[in-house]
């Protein structure tokens, strides 16, 4: 997908891949709260996953903010709204620490 076309995914809001990443936010966090406690930095992913899930407003910021981030993913950028939720999920993973601040 060309830059022009990646910027308008981020810039839209309610586009289908949008969705997809809060969603997938929502389901990482809910992983996150069901961790095991001895998983490494679990502490800081703990209290990112219970704001994600106590205030569901920031799941929807956080989507935006981490959008591109997510377009950096070769499969999911050439997808776009089409990328399977799979692909947009184990991006979301991988991007868990970082949107915990770890």
């Amino acid at each position: 997908m060309a830059y022009v076309d990646e910027y308008t995914v981020f810039a839209d809001t309610t586009n289908d891949l949008h969705k997809k990443v809060a969603r997938a936010i929502y389901k990482a966090a809910t992983d996150v709260v069901n961790e095991d406690a001895g998983t490494e930095h679990h502490a800081e992913r703990f209290v990112w996953a219970s704001n994600m899930r106590l205030h569901p407003d920031n799941i929807i910021n956080e989507a935006h903010k981490y959008m591109l981030y997510v377009l950096d993913n070769a499969t999911v950028a050439a997808a776009g709204n089409a990328a399977e939720d799979s692909d947009v999920q184990f991006v979301i993973n991988g991007l868990v620490n970082t949107m915990a601040g770890v």
